[in-house]
């Protein structure tokens, strides 16, 4: 089964021309349900729970609920915010209600090299207070990078309870580094390691990542740019990487076990275009389900499959946008096959700034400026 679909990943794709979507005829709109936040990022919230996790780029985690906002995490101090730094994930722990545990992702600068470490951290939240207890972080994995730019910083948790994170090719321009293709590197790739209570060192490695003796045995999947949000829905992980100057793409792969090992391409290629190599279409990529032209944008910002009530024509779809348009987009991806292909800008307007999406415990999908304002999608049928 998941031969067939890296046969359909690599032979094709769909390029977006946002004029030629078909419109929706239910009828939704953006409210916005909190403002005055600095930097936000992204958002995420634990299953039939009304309480929103809003991540913050200046380094605060903060919870809205019920029209209100207060902080929970404060890590301004050893946070490198500004520009692609600063903080940049959140994952709640699957038994978050039982254990209280958290991961959060951000960058840090010790000002001597002024190069960057990608950092994630484990924190405990102390039902009483409502807090993260600043004095239960204990760090689980670092990675030193050598630019200030394509930092990724994405982690969540797969439906095989396993931790991943995303991380770009290290920076500047053409994978400068050479970490796109180097398996032996967790630059430019996205990691799948074990954490939690019953892990005794700080990660451990699942046994059917693809090179559990190699240098870098936590990689899982290799071939990303800078991977600006992945989700995942189902066995499905869902992939906005950012391009270099042509093309912008969203991957869809299995999650797990089905993918480890999986190419995803750069810089052999740009989404579907040859990059480096003029003969990758010949090579064992797998090929993105969507691109457009960065031209059009400037930078994809990955989203999540709404999994709501309030929209049930919507239910499957996957929302994602661009950074600089600030243009929404939706498609539908079931079984190997790409369909109901959407923009939104009509109905919707633009986001500016457009950061990042969030779903909150109930499947509802919500869109995050940068300038600090959060919107959920709803209808007013």
């Amino acid at each position: 089964m998941f031969f067939l679909n890296r046969v359909f990943l690599g032979c094709i794709f769909a390029v977006i021309t946002p004029a030629v979507f078909a419109q929706s005829g239910q009828k939704i709109f953006l409210n916005q349900i909190a403002e005055g936040l600095e930097s936000p990022v992204l958002l995420t919230a634990l299953q039939h729970d009304s309480r929103l996790f809003v991540v913050q780029q200046n380094g605060v985690i903060s919870i809205v609920e019920a029209g209100s906002i207060r902080d929970v995490l404060d890590l301004r101090a050893q946070t490198t915010f500004g520009n692609e730094a600063g903080m940049l994930g959140l994952a709640l722990h699957p038994d978050f209600l039982e254990n209280g545990l958290a991961y959060v992702s951000y960058t840090s600068s010790n000002f001597i090299g002024r190069n960057f470490t990608s950092i994630i951290e484990e924190y405990h939240y102390n039902v009483v207070s409502g807090v993260f207890e600043n004095a239960s972080a204990r760090e689980i994995y670092r990675l030193a990078q050598p630019a200030r730019n394509h930092n990724g910083g994405m982690i969540a948790f797969g439906p095989d309870g396993y931790l991943y994170a995303g991380f770009g090719d290290g920076g500047g321009g053409g994978d400068r580094y050479g970490n796109g293709q180097n398996f032996n590197s967790a630059l430019g790739s996205i990691i799948r390691i074990a954490v939690g209570p019953d892990v005794a060192e700080p990660f451990g490695i699942p046994a059917d990542n693809p090179q559990i003796d190699g240098p870098a045995p936590e990689v899982w999947i290799y071939g990303m740019r800078n991977p600006w949000r992945f989700s995942f829905d189902g066995d499905y992980l869902y992939i906005g990487d950012v391009g270099q100057g042509t093309r912008e793409e969203i991957d869809v792969i299995n999650s797990g076990a089905a993918s480890s090992g999986d190419n995803l391409g750069w810089p052999l290629a740009e989404g579907n275009l040859c990059f480096d190599d003029p003969a990758c279409k010949s090579r064992d990529i797998i090929w993105p389900v969507v691109t457009y032209a960065t031209a059009d944008g400037c930078a994809v910002t990955g989203g999540y499959v709404y999994r709501g009530s309030a929209m049930p024509a919507l239910v499957g779809h996957y929302f994602y946008g661009d950074f600089c348009t600030g243009e929404i987009f939706s498609f539908k991806y079931e079984n190997g096959v790409l369909s109901d292909q959407r923009a939104w800008a009509e109905t919707l307007g633009t986001v500016d700034s457009l950061s990042g999406f969030g779903r909150d415990g109930f499947g509802e999908i919500y869109v995050i400026s940068l300038n600090g304002t959060i919107y959920r999608l709803e209808t007013d049928d």
